[in-house]
């Protein structure tokens, strides 16, 4: 008789065996290997399985897609084109389509579609999801890859209506965090206009964007105050995490780990969500102080719990009074999408509200932290900080310039990445939060002597 650890592992082998045979033989005539051979970490890129998951996902976005004047939009590795061809049944709404594919498995089907659609469908051939890479090698070399990719792309004033309508399933935290250097640093798609994005991505990440102070600093960040600041978001629907390829790994946390409450949230499924830059960001904040609103959060938010006034006196002495003898009363934020109902955000997220200049912290004192505020009560701060009379001289435009001047010479892609991202407290921790694997192959050895040296 076998031992009892022997008998379950076996019992799970064949378990798993069995499993991984019935997804080859259901999938093997239209994906190739390794997207159906074996389960993946956390797949940055992800594909829509088949027909019915595609039907199911355009039934929760009609609602939406009606509510959309956009006649573009572009769809993240559309793979066999099974949601292609939903969006193709919308002959009279959608007058071009831009399919972004990154393996050469899917490219002949693809070109078949262009073929019969010669002037509606456009492919190319494409990492969409690790845009930023190209942005960092036009940087490097003076190219042109990333306006060649978007040549299609129409192009509209940011304050205007959404330019295009973006579709896909993305793990990437890195994609997300482009995003928003794309908007600070006016690179790359926002640059064109301000596209909405409808994606499947996994609750992690999207709890970390969009969370409050309430889940605790270890998860609320700097990202999720300036996506919140930059982004209009919204929760459509929760869809299986099995009507997508590759299929993912089960999640075993790590012992102590203290984001087992996040990382085990609906695991078995992806968050449809939609966002897109807020229509009034330049008057919130004006093009060209971007840049210090981003160093002002992310220098702030390296410790959530450092407190306000003994830090902003570093920068403008005797700054104290001005915030805690404040006569102006706080101007309320209000829900973005007023028939968003509350109680069915996910656990732990928010609902995407207006943002004011004027909506400050009540009463305020010297022990009040940054991870107190909420993120239009950040930008309120920092509108607050901007307009202070001692700020052209500060010691924080000093700063300021020494960070972006990093940013400049920066002279690899990972270098550029740590160099957009300051280090913040509990790190290695979100590295597990936000973990993934690369499409290609295991890390470099840069990356792991990284790694190792931040534990």
């Amino acid at each position: 008789m076998l031992p009892l650890r022997r008998s379950w592992s076996l019992a799970r082998f064949n378990y798993s065996t069995k499993a991984r045979k019935e997804l080859v033989a259901r999938y093997s005539a239209e994906f190739p290997a390794k997207l159906i051979g074996r389960k993946h970490k956390a797949p940055a890129h992800m594909y829509v399985a088949n027909a019915e998951a595609a039907k199911r996902i355009g039934e929760y976005l009609e609602p939406h897609l009606q509510d959309s004047g956009c006649d573009t939009v572009m769809e993240l590795n559309p793979g066999v084109g099974h949601f292609t061809r939903h969006l193709l049944d919308k002959e009279s709404q959608f007058r071009r389509i831009l399919l972004l594919e990154s393996m050469d498995h899917f490219m002949p089907r693809l070109h078949e579609l262009h073929a019969l659609y010669p002037e509606r469908v456009k492919v190319r051939q494409a990492d969409f999801v690790n845009l930023w890479k190209l942005v960092y090698m036009d940087k490097m070399d003076g190219g042109t890859r990333v306006s060649d990719l978007l040549n299609d792309v129409p192009q509209r004033a940011f304050n205007d209506d959404v330019n295009m309508l973006v579709f896909g399933a993305v793990g990437s935290y890195p994609f997300f965090k482009h995003l928003i250097n794309s908007l600070i640093f006016q690179t790359s798609i926002f640059n064109l206009g301000r596209c909405e994005m409808i994606l499947a991505m996994p609750p992690p990440i999207y709890i970390h964007l969009t969370c409050t102070n309430e889940i605790g600093y270890l998860i609320y960040r700097s990202t999720s105050v300036l996506f919140q600041i930059l982004f209009e978001h919204q929760f459509i629907a929760k869809v299986p995490r099995e009507d997508f390829l590759p299929m993912q790994t089960d999640y075993s946390p790590s012992k102590g780990s203290k984001l087992i409450k996040v990382r085990s949230i609906n695991p078995e499924y992806l968050y449809l969500v939609k966002f897109a830059p807020r229509r009034n960001l330049h008057e919130l904040c004006q093009v060209q102080d971007l840049p210090a609103l981003w160093f002002f959060i992310k220098q702030n938010f390296v410790s959530r719990r450092n407190r306000i006034i003994p830090n902003l006196e570093k920068w403008v002495p005797g700054c104290g009074p001005r915030l805690i003898i404040n006569p102006q009363a706080p101007e309320r934020v209000k829900p973005t999408y007023p028939d968003e109902r509350h109680h069915k955000q996910p656990q732990y997220s928010s609902q995407s509200t207006t943002m004011s200049l004027k909506n400050y912290y009540p009463a305020i004192n010297i022990y009040t932290q940054f991870g107190d505020l909420l993120p239009s009560q950040m930008l309120t701060l920092f509108n607050q900080f901007r307009q202070w009379p001692e700020y052209g001289e500060s010691a924080f435009l000093a700063s300021l310039e020494n960070a972006l001047l990093k940013l400049e010479t920066a002279n690899d892609e990972q270098n550029l990445e740590d160099g957009v991202t300051l280090p913040e407290e509990d790190d290695a921790d979100a590295d597990e939060l936000l973990e993934e694997e690369s499409s290609e192959a295991t890390d470099s050895p840069t990356t792991k002597s990284r790694r190792k040296s931040s534990s």
